[in-house]
């Protein structure tokens, strides 16, 4: 059973409850032993929605954590603010060209 966080309906959170299916592998060469049931919309080993992830991103980018974790709260989607700069870290951004040519 696992514990998936979506985007909040009226405001208010919601929590899916998922079960999935479990496989063990009996072969002694096998290098993953445990083989799990995957989701398009679940990202593997990640307890938020992809949906919700990008509804965190987009408030995360538009304005510093401290106060995008009060919006996130009083949205319905509370997550702190260490939370909040842990997505940004790990979105890659393209490089941005400069106007200016250096030569």
């Amino acid at each position: 059973m696992r514990i998936i966080d979506d985007l909040p309906i009226q405001g208010k959170p919601v929590h899916l409850y998922l079960k999935t299916r479990k496989w063990l592998c009996a072969n002694a060469f096998c290098e993953f032993k445990v083989f799990t049931e995957r989701f398009e919309w679940l990202r593997p080993h990640r307890h938020r929605t992809a949906r919700l992830d990008d509804a965190l991103r987009t408030i995360a980018f538009s304005t510093n954590c401290i106060e995008a974790a009060q919006v996130t709260r009083i949205l319905g989607m509370p997550v702190s603010h260490d939370t909040l700069l842990r997505l940004i870290h790990t979105t890659e951004t393209p490089a941005a060209h400069s106007p200016f040519c250096r030569y």
